[in-house]
């Protein structure tokens, strides 16, 4: 199996950020910084790692999200790991 392209994972990732932060996915700029969106904290910020890392099957370390500035960097890192992990099953 070849892994996710990019684009589906930045629409998923944008999909599951708009839906912790109760903002219509159109709001959520990937370019924008990741602590100008409506209602994004700390507590949002882990709960959006614990919805990708079910959706997703992996581990992503609290501090991915915290050290990425957009949501595309956050992304990056989602697409990486998904790629360490292997196929999903």
């Amino acid at each position: 199996m070849s892994p996710l392209p990019v684009p589906d994972i930045e629409h998923t990732v944008s999909r599951i950020v708009a839906e912790q932060l109760r903002v219509p996915v159109e709001e959520v700029d990937v370019d924008a910084d990741l602590r100008s969106l409506p209602r994004f904290d700390s507590i949002h910020a882990l709960q959006i790692v614990l919805e990708i890392e079910q959706h997703y099957g992996i581990e992503v370390e609290d501090h991915v999200v915290f050290e990425t500035n957009t949501v595309r960097e956050f992304v990056g890192a989602v697409s990486g790991l998904i790629t360490e992990a292997g196929p999903l099953s």
